[in-house]
């Protein structure tokens, strides 16, 4: 999913600026292992056996 069709799903206003902090956060959770981003903007969860303990 890309940011910008995550942010109204979790109740917050699809402005510009919560898109980009929601993407910043997305990012953030791709480094820590439970995202993986496949294409530049598309994330999607990561399977379990990759996840960092």
């Amino acid at each position: 999913m890309q940011a910008k069709q995550i942010v109204p799903r979790i109740g917050l206003p699809a402005q510009t600026a919560k898109i980009e902090g929601t993407r910043g956060k997305l990012k953030r959770l791709v480094e820590r292992g439970w995202l993986t981003e496949d294409q530049p903007g598309q994330f999607v969860l990561a399977h379990p056996a990759g996840r960092k303990a």
